[in-house]
């Protein structure tokens, strides 16, 4: 799907609106250097820019509308606990729902008239491009959805924004394909970035998910955009981690933690990985029938937030108690199925947005029943340790990424130094059991 602005010129030679704006904007913007180095370090450097400025927008707005629908929300011991718990029920029941219906009639009309191409679509295909408008009005309805509640992840909007600025200004500096694809990946990658102050993760989700490469061109790219991108939002979202993390040390409940924890989320990130997978393969491809599944779909999650407030939204509310301790057996377990069942809710009735922290969040509410049970068969470790080291573990699986999913941990929470190890190999052998049972599984539907 092209993104260009421009239209053909009507038969009697007299330009189209948008041809003469993109004349006007061809004649503003600078001519690129004609050294290739040069041209790149440019493009670099804007595009940095460009994606912090996209995750300081969505961050905005993603608070925003969360102040509008739900109001000030419960604060938990550490000042970060984001939950429902305080917001009158019927509050909690209209704001998803109006939400549904009204991103669901924007939805309507976007679709009619073409939708938003997929970032990962557009890295495929060098050749398409993203249509800078239709991109954003999809990401900016993403992020009004989980400001007010939807059970989705918020870090598609920053990525497709930032990716849209990328292909705009990789159209300016007459970048080649290849370039462009660089350039759109790492934009991607450092959206995400921005928005939850982690540079390094923002690199290795370009490297290990989205490009799949070690060339040390895209390493170098990725790794600059990322931090330019970080830098750039500071002002907006801040420079502390996101999840405040105790400063308990690593013993050995912990290492018996993580050996436990390999199959378990192993298990736990192939079932939400299939659960969402056929949700989204079951999704209403009826546009006009959005209004209607999304306002069901926020409905449904607001009434299930009256027995389990940290339901709603994208999962930092279970992260946030399962950090702080405050998860109890009976909401964690409930969680466990209940996160993924709400996500894949909120995918079939159409809403579009990411799985990154949904996965995080039943990973945790998975960690926090572990930990919890622990003391009844003569396990001692630690909550907040087991439920970030099961989050990593079933972030892993769900993205086939254990690089990235242990470093997104890290530069959520800056743990214990001791305790990165912990996460990095916990990742990536629960990363491989998965794919040994996957492929166990696929050879005797072969043989069948």
């Amino acid at each position: 799907m092209s993104a260009e602005i421009d239209t053909t010129t009507s038969g009697g030679g007299e330009q189209q609106p948008g041809r003469r704006l993109r004349s006007w904007l061809s004649s503003v913007a600078p001519e690129p250097p004609t050294s290739g180095w040069r041209r790149m370090v440019l493009a670099v450097v804007l595009v940095g820019v460009g994606a912090g400025v996209a995750g300081a927008v969505c961050w905005l707005l993603l608070h925003g509308v969360q102040q509008l629908a739900l109001g000030t929300v419960a604060q938990g011991s550490l000042g970060s606990l984001d939950t429902v718990a305080g917001v009158p029920l019927l509050r909690r029941l209209l704001a998803p729902a109006i939400a549904g219906l009204l991103c669901g009639l924007a939805w309507w009309w976007l679709r009619r008239h073409g939708g938003a191409e997929p970032v990962t679509t557009v890295l495929r295909d060098p050749d398409r491009r993203l249509a800078f408008a239709r991109t954003w009005f999809d990401a900016l309805l993403q992020t009004v959805v989980v400001g007010a509640g939807a059970s989705i992840g918020r870090e598609g909007a920053p990525r497709q924004g930032a990716a849209a600025v990328a292909t705009w200004l990789s159209e300016r500096l007459r970048l080649d394909p290849t370039e462009r694809r660089l350039m759109v990946g790492a934009a991607a990658g450092a959206g995400l970035a921005a928005v939850y102050n982690v540079p390094l993760t923002g690199a290795v989700y370009v490297l290990e998910v989205l490009l799949v490469t070690r060339r040390w061109r895209a390493v170098v790219a990725a790794l600059a955009v990322s931090a330019i991108a970080t830098v750039t939002a500071w002002p907006v979202v801040g420079r502390h981690p996101v999840y405040p993390f105790p400063t308990t040390p690593v013993t050995a409940g912990t290492w018996v933690g993580a050996l436990v924890a390999v199959p378990v989320t192993a298990l736990v990130g192939v079932a939400f990985a299939r659960t969402t997978s056929v949700s989204r393969h079951l999704t209403v491809h009826r546009p006009q029938l959005l209004p209607v599944t999304l306002t069901l779909a926020g409905a449904a999650t607001g009434l299930a937030s009256w027995w389990l407030p940290t339901l709603p939204g994208n999962g930092k509310a279970v992260l946030d108690a399962a950090f702080v301790g405050s998860l109890t057996l009976l909401p964690a377990a409930l969680l466990i199925a209940a996160k993924p069942a709400a996500t894949a809710s909120w995918l079939w009735s159409g809403a579009a947005g990411g799985l990154l922290t949904p996965a995080l969040a039943t990973g945790a509410a998975t960690g926090a029943v572990v930990a919890l049970l622990g003391p009844h068969v003569g396990l001692s470790v630690s909550v907040p340790q087991l439920a970030l080291i099961m989050a990593v573990g079933v972030l892993a699986v769900t993205q086939r990424a254990p690089l990235f999913a242990a470093t997104f941990g890290i530069e959520l929470t800056h743990p214990p130094a001791l305790l990165w190890l912990v996460l990095v190999l916990t990742a990536v052998a629960a990363r491989a059991l998965a794919e040994a049972v996957r492929r166990s599984a696929s050879a005797r539907r072969d043989r069948h």
